[in-house]
This record gives C-alpha cells, structure tokens and sequence, in this order.
C-alpha cells in the first residue's frame, strides 16, 4: 500500500520536527534565564555567541559545564552542608568551598568537578527561588547532572567518582526509586574495592608499609590527610547504605562482615580543621570519637546480627522451630540491648548531643526499626497458623514499645529537622507505623494514637522527599480502611501480612500508588469543561 508508506514517512517527518521545535524551545528557555534579575546573580552565566545558535545541542545547552554561575554553586554547595552534610558527611567542607571560590570555572576544570555536579543535581530541585528557572525546569536540570555524572563516573575510576555516585543515591532512594538506587549502590561496593579502600579502613594499608600477608597492590595511597579521611568516610557511607537500605530483608545480602578493629571517622570538629592542619599525624581512629562513628557502629555491626537471623529459614508449621526462633531472636534482641546500654554512657555521646542531633535521631530511629523489624515475623503467625500458635505477646510488646520510642522522637523533633532528615530514616517510620496499623487490624483493637505522629513525620519528609509522600499516602489509606474487611481493603494483601518486609512490599506499594494517581487524575478531570471536578475521589489517599 504506497499511500500508508508516504502517510508514514510523513508522519515521521512531522515527529521530528516537533521534537526539534520542542527542543529549540526549551534551549531559549535555559538561555532566557540569565535576563531576568535574580538574588542569587542569575542561575546560568549568560551564554557566548558560539552556544547561542540553534544548532547545538541539547546536552552542550543544558550541561555545559560552565553554564550555573560561581555563585549559584557556591549557594548550593552551602545549602549541601547546611541540609544533607550532618547525615551524610563524606566531604571536607573548607576544601571543597574553596575550590569553588578560587576556580573560576569548577565545574569544568576542576578535579571536584563530578563531584559538584552531584550536589548540584540534588539540591537544585529544593532549592528556593523568586526567579527562573521554576521547578519543573530545575528537576529537568537536575536529571540531566545525575545522568552526566553516573556516565562520568562508570568511565573514570577515582575516589571523586565513588564520592559522586554516593551523593547520587540520595536522589533515587528519596524519589522511592529503589531498583535505580540498588544498581547504583552496586557501582559503589565495586568501586570501593577497586580502590582498596577496605584495605585501608581494615588494614590501614599495612602491604605498603611493613611486610604483610596481604598480597601488594598497585593503588595510589592518599597525598593529603583530607583524602584519607574522605577515603575512609566513603567506605563507611556505602556500608551504611547497603545495611540500612536492606533492613527486613530475609534473603541473602552479601553483606560485609564486621571485624573487631577498623578505622573509623575522625571527630566531626577536627574533621572541620583546615587542610593545613599538620599537626596531627592521623584525625583518629576511635569508633566512638563521634556521634557519626556511633551510627556507624549500630548500622554496620550491631544490624548486621539482624541481618544474619532474618536469613535463616525455619518451619512455621513446628513448635520446635517456633521455640528455635524465639529464643535466638531473643538473644539478637539482648545483643541490641547491651549495645544501646553502653552507648547512651559513653562520653563521646554527651558531645555528639551538643554538635549532631541530627545523627542521634537517627540511633534512635534505625534501632527503633530494627527491633520491628526482627520481632515482626514472630509477633502475628502467619495467615491460617494463627489458631495453632497464637500471638507472641513479647513479641508484640517490644514492638510496640519501639513504635513508641519512635513516635517519642518525632515528637520531640522540629518539622525544619524533620524535613532534612535522610530519606533512609523514611523507611524507618514507616515500618514502625505499619506494625501499629496491622497489628490492630489483625487483633482488632484500637490503633496507637501515636500512629499520627509517625504519619505526620513522613508527611514532613515529603516536603523535600517523594518516597515519604508515597508511604504516607499508602498508611492515609489504611487508616481510612480499618473497619473495612481485608478481602475488601483497596492496598496489596500483603500489606497486612508480617511475614513480608516493608522492602518485600515495596514494588506492590509503588504499582498501587502510581495506579490510584492516574485513577485520580483521570476522574478529577472534566473532559468537556476542561476542570477540576468536585469529587469524592480518592480523597483518603490523601489527608488523614
């Protein structure tokens, strides 16, 4: 048929020049930019003639290195360490912002300069302005430094490159992306190997400097004090990472096993001292010199016993498994114990209450949600074995008594630190308000009053996190449902299912949120009129 041949090459040609118009359009938008008066001396430095022209590229428009002013980077790269450096503090402050201020081009022809493209990638998105370029524009932007900085660092092996792709993660966990997040996290553990940076945290690189059992390796050791220490951060942060983003989980991890002696993170005030700092020959080693250290040593080693017992497999049908179980998950939980006793006496936990509360809030929380998170299973048996067992009432009370603790900390936290939280606390709240909302449903009894405060704590999150708006929306929708039964509850079965890890249910969580998006979109649009209808809709979803 030759009229449906021209008729398609016709239409075609006609795509093409729409996605070439629609491209020049959003290039004279990025260039229009720096016309307009801004607080922050314009976002983008004007264009040259030479980029003006239409002919170039997207990509040449958008992420040309030099195309955000000095001063905007210098504003973002303040707002990292004001809002995201307490919970993720893997760079050197004074170095990196004077980096920025004597270079007249960081983003191009700096050594930092994948690692600037990361923090502008995630804090231009929440970045305040009165001025262009508006929000859809700068997650556009945004996009577009994550994607340059992944490709970037994939081809270029360096502890900037392992420092990139960590800041990175922070924008796919917070937008609830977790297949993206894994993969990226994956490149991390890989590039950390290569660099030998567990040799140093555990060995302190002792096959370069005496004889050892190590076998030798060619890696270039640290010139300065601050690159090993950002070494050492940048180990631990993917440590960090791979425990807290896996917890509940019941398979097989390949985690990293803790050894009795590794080198920890200095103290955060001397991790604040200029380079030129010579006086020390290391910034320490202690495990507790600070409230960072500390977290570490929960997330790292005391989890991963929580790790290990949620691997193991037991017959839910036997009384002799049963009893198995509780007696060792009992012993993980008095292992917790002991740990959180010796903590909350240490010296090193006094300072970190005058410099890091941040990073106290999450002890708290993290321990709080592996409590749930190990006791859960045990707590309700399985669907049809609930007449042979019964409850595990100690079980349900340690759980309980860590929702509590939980909501006692929201409680007690400022909604500006609750939105400069990190997006892994989210996660943290939310399994401790699901085990609130299930195991009322299941016992039929009346749900914590506490729960609004977990949900408020994630609706706050959502200010900057869209993880945290998801969740909520999924625990606004089974507080709206608790008299319904649970053949007839609108969310996946397996939400009121305790054999299931939150990470277990995560996909199903995402699928129903996403569908009941569209669902709202499509009834709340009058296709005649063209407007909002006035509807009773998914309204649950939500508000509380």
């Amino acid at each position: 048929m030759p009229w449906l041949t021209r008729n398609a090459d016709k239409l075609e040609e006609e795509v093409v020049v729409l996605k070439s118009e629609q491209q020049r359009g959003y290039i004279d938008i990025i260039r229009a930019v720096p016309t307009a008066p801004s607080d922050h001396d314009g976002v983008f430095d004007n264009a040259s003639p030479a980029t003006s022209s239409h002919s170039s590229s997207r990509t040449n428009a958008v992420s040309d290195r030099g195309s955000i002013s000095q001063q905007t980077l210098s504003d973002l790269c303040n707002t990292w360490f004001e809002r995201y450096h307490s919970w993720f503090p893997i760079l050197h402050k004074l170095s990196l912002l004077e980096e920025v201020e004597n270079n007249a081009a960081p983003l191009v022809d700096s050594p930092l300069s994948i690692v600037l493209k990361a923090i502008v990638a995630v804090t231009l998105p929440h970045w305040c302005l009165s001025n262009p370029p508006n929000r859809e524009q700068r997650l556009e932007l945004s996009t577009q430094f994550r994607n340059e900085v992944i490709m970037q660092a994939i081809g270029s092996l360096s502890l900037q490159s392992l420092q990139a792709i960590l800041i990175i993660t922070n924008i796919d966990y917070g937008a609830g992306k977790l297949s993206e997040f894994f993969n990226l996290l994956a490149l991390c553990k890989r590039m950390g190997i290569q660099l030998g940076l567990r040799d140093l945290v555990i060995s302190s690189y002792d096959n370069f400097s005496k004889p050892s059992m190590l076998p030798p390796r060619m890696l270039s050791l640290p010139a300065t004090l601050i690159e090993q220490e950002e070494r050492v951060r940048a180990y631990w942060m993917t440590e960090v990472l791979d425990s807290m983003s896996s917890l509940g989980a019941g398979w097989n991890l390949g985690l990293s096993q803790p050894v009795d002696k590794a080198w920890f993170p200095c103290n955060e005030t001397i991790w604040a001292f200029p380079e030129d700092a010579k006086a020390f020959s290391s910034f320490g080693d202690s495990e507790v010199s600070s409230a960072f250290s500390l977290y570490l040593s929960l997330v790292t080693r005391q989890l991963y016993q929580v790790h290990l017992f949620l691997q193991q497999s037991f017959d839910t049908t036997s009384a002799v498994d049963r009893v198995r179980w509780q007696e060792q998950c009992t012993s993980v939980d008095e292992s917790l114990r002991q740990w959180r006793s010796s903590a909350t006496t240490m010296h090193s936990l006094s300072q970190a209450n005058n410099s890091s509360d941040s990073t106290l809030v999450m002890i708290t929380v993290t321990f709080d949600a592996a409590i749930v998170s190990l006791y859960q299973r045990l707590a309700l048996p399985p669907m049809g074995l609930g007449e042979v067992h019964g409850p595990w009432y100690h079980a349900i009370q340690r759980c309980l008594s860590a929702c509590d603790d939980m909501s006692t900390v929201v409680r007690g936290s400022s909604d500006a630190d609750l939105e400069n939280i990190s997006p892994y606390m989210i996660f943290c709240i939310f399994v401790a308000a699901r085990f609130y909302l299930v195991h009322a449903k299941i016992l039929s009894v009346e749900v914590p009053r506490n729960l609004d405060l977990l949900i408020y704590g994630l609706k706050t999150c959502g200010q900057r996190w869209y993880f945290a708006r998801r969740l909520e929306k999924v625990l606004c929708t089974a507080v709206a449902e608790k008299k319904v039964p649970l053949a007839l509850s609108s969310l996946p079965s397996q939400f009121y299912d305790l054999q299931y890890s939150s990470l277990d249910i995560d996909e199903a969580l995402r699928v129903w949120a996403d569908r009941l998006d569209q669902d709202y979109r499509t009834i709340s649009f009058d296709p005649i009129r063209g407007s909002p209808r006035s509807i009773e809709g998914p309204q649950d979803a939500r508000s509380c």
